[in-house]
């Protein structure tokens, strides 16, 4: 990390490595975990996040790497998950810009590469978008590639929902934004999406 971590926030990011280190033991298809990370606005989550990611990635005492490990970055906006990318960015120091990847409505494959970080926002899931139709080159869908991404490397496939979509303006765009988010922790059958093993809640 380019920057130190406050001990709050250290103290968080212990925290969260506990947790994943049983959520990615017992994570499978069949039995998905879900664990949540809460802190108040300016607690600087996407921060420990960043640590996180590095965590995950190259390893810390107590806390194995997974190299080839595919973290998945859901927010409802572009915004966001732009303004997210740009702050792993600039505090990393480990993570490489070619390994933050926007996933925009031309992409099109069978998984999710490992040692990447992939930035989504549920605005392009809705049933009438690029991503979620196969045709026009498109040989799979976006649920498919996660459902082939889960299946293959369950323990880690790390799925991150940033709720910030609960600030949304408008009752009918956060209840949209809320039904595909639960998609991800329920999975959707007709959608070929089974359930994410491995998810991350920010709020």
């Amino acid at each position: 990390m380019r920057v130190s971590l406050f001990d709050f926030q250290d103290d968080a990011l212990v925290e969260l490595r506990t947790k994943l280190i049983a959520a990615r033991l017992l994570a499978s298809v069949n039995n998905p975990q879900a664990i949540s990370f809460s802190a108040p606005t300016g607690a600087g989550k996407t921060i420990v996040m960043t640590a996180l990611f590095e965590n995950i990635f190259f390893g810390e005492p107590g806390f194995e790497c997974q190299p080839d490990a595919v973290i998945l970055w859901i927010s409802d906006m572009p915004e966001l998950n732009e303004q997210t990318r740009l702050k792993i960015e600039g505090k990393s120091d480990r993570i490489r810009v070619r390994q933050l990847v926007n996933i925009d409505s031309s992409f099109d494959a069978a998984r999710l590469e490992g040692g990447h970080i992939y930035f989504m926002n549920s605005q392009k899931l809705g049933n009438e978008k690029l991503l979620t139709r196969k045709g026009d080159g498109r040989q799979y869908t976006i649920w498919e590639t996660m459902t082939n991404t889960a299946q293959a490397v369950p323990d880690r496939f790390y799925v991150v929902i940033d709720e910030a979509h609960r600030g949304m303006r408008g009752c009918k765009a956060a209840e949209k934004a809320q039904t595909i988010m639960q998609r991800f922790l329920l999975g959707s059958r007709e959608d070929g999406l089974i359930r994410m093993p491995l998810v991350i809640g920010l709020s």
